[in-house]
């Protein structure tokens, strides 16, 4: 039931372009690791299933993220309003045959590359959280923190059953990342989203394409000055 539990957290039914600008309620957390070596061959099996969900009119997007920091491991995000609309999507996944086919295939083929994957839900907790709320796609960089702590960190929280606190806190570039990081604990880590890996709304591309044309038009002045 690998397959189900993977793809059952990328599918899913439209959601609404306002349900984009605010987190979602439910966040599921699949991470691969990798084995040492793979990377390559991995980017490659990640590269050919975001090609495939777009040529097969996959309805949902996902993000993928990749650890710049050990250990090398890759988390695939998707939000849900519900547990309900995840076994809705999950029915709608099983009944397309074409695409069940081409994941399945790709799994085949990625099961030598990884470890034994994680996968989390976790829980929208506003009122732990601090700061600009984060939501998919946005930040080219994430500052992700992991603890059972209750100390106050900046960021958007979410909390899974077992206690364990995911506080993400998004940057646009790799030196504001790094920068953000030290004040968030020693249990952070910093990320780089993979578009190329992800299947990302319209809406996150064309924010993505503002932000860096406000960045190149930022830096175009500071070198003419």
């Amino acid at each position: 039931m690998l397959i189900i539990r993977r793809f059952a957290a990328l599918i899913g039914l439209s959601m609404q372009i306002f349900a984009q600008s605010q987190p979602p309620q439910i966040l599921q957390i699949y991470r691969d690791f990798l084995k040492p070596g793979s990377h390559a061959a991995y980017a490659d099996v990640e590269q050919d299933i975001a090609r495939a969900c777009t040529e097969l009119g996959f309805p949902h997007p996902y993000m993928a993220i990749e650890a710049l920091t050990e250990p090398e491991d890759v988390w695939y995000f998707n939000g849900w309003e519900s547990m309900a609309e995840l076994k809705q999507v999950a029915d709608a996944y099983a009944k397309n045959p074409r695409l069940v086919a081409a994941l399945e295939a790709a799994v085949k083929r990625k099961a030598s590359l990884i470890l034994e994957p994680v996968n989390v839900f976790a829980n929208y907790r506003q009122q732990l959280s601090r700061g600009a709320p984060w939501s998919m796609g946005t930040g080219r960089f994430l500052v992700i923190t992991v603890t059972k702590s209750n100390r106050p960190i900046e960021g958007t929280v979410f909390e899974a059953l077992d206690g364990a606190k995911f506080v993400l806190l998004p940057a646009q570039t790799r030196t504001e990342a790094d920068a953000k990081a030290p004040a968030a604990g020693s249990e952070s880590r910093v990320f780089a989203v993979r578009p190329d890996w992800s299947m990302p709304f319209k809406e996150w591309v064309d924010a993505a394409g503002r932000r860096e044309r406000k960045l190149s038009n930022g830096r175009a002045i500071v070198k003419r000055t």
